[in-house]
């Protein structure tokens, strides 16, 4: 007769961590964490007094900040190695939206001028039309291909050395298997289509956490954009 290994086992912890890419709805995602678990059961690692020195944003950190403190629920950080979801001690489900890379864009160079932390691009937004402010973002160290540099980080939380040695295109083909993964886990969401998103999130979620809600959710949103193919057409 076979043993089962697992019978006595304890459950494993279930966390979420939110791949918070810059512009990409993240603050609605954010809010929505917040709104289902509390305040204190949701940590931004990369804004938390505790974490947000660490050198990388990774499995090892987020495994280590569960076992420490159980009643954390989510996670969320503009720099995560987004590979947290393969942990085997901890059930991890992982949330990213991806945005079409000139509408998101558009959505930097609004909040640039408005945001109120005197950032150092700020003056740039502020002071050119969108298409000279352009020109000039795409050659600074975040203009291009952010979204494949945010999505392929190494595990020691540095950039790929496509991002480095080819200015700052990132890997591809790592970011896309990353993407692959975490569709079979819960879904990879699209700005452009939010709520769409969101109930795909929320029907992958919900068998652990009834009470997550994404959809129809909007925190700090500098324009709402009714028809994004025509945006998209203006902008071009």
């Amino acid at each position: 007769m076979a043993l089962s290994l697992q019978s006595n086992a304890a459950p494993q912890s279930v966390a979420i961590a939110h791949y918070h890419i810059y512009k990409n709805a993240g603050s609605s995602v954010d809010f929505a964490l917040r709104r289902t678990f509390g305040p204190d059961a949701v940590l931004e690692l990369d804004r938390a007094d505790e974490t947000r020195d660490s050198k990388a944003f990774n499995l090892p950190l987020v495994e280590k900040l569960v076992q420490a403190s159980p009643d954390l629920k989510a996670f969320s950080c503009h720099r995560f190695v987004s590979t947290i979801h393969r942990s085997e001690s901890i059930t991890v489900l992982p949330i990213v939206f991806l945005r079409h890379p000139l509408l998101r864009v558009a959505s930097v160079y609004r909040f640039e001028r408005i945001r109120s932390d005197n950032h150092p691009n700020s003056d740039k937004a502020r002071n050119l039309d969108f298409p000279e402010w352009l020109a000039w973002y795409v050659e600074t160290k975040n203009g291009r291909n952010f979204q494949t540099c945010m999505l392929s980080i190494g595990e020691n939380g540095c950039h790929s050395p496509y991002t480095v040695d080819r200015a700052h295109l990132g890997d591809i083909r790592q970011a896309a298997a990353r993407l692959d993964e975490i569709r079979s886990i819960t879904a990879v969401g699209i700005v452009e289509a939010f709520d769409a998103s969101a109930r795909r999130f929320e029907a992958a979620i919900c068998p652990w956490f009834p009470d997550f809600r994404l959809a129809a959710t909007q925190n700090n949103v500098t324009k709402t954009v009714g028809d994004w193919q025509a945006e998209l057409e203006t902008l071009e």
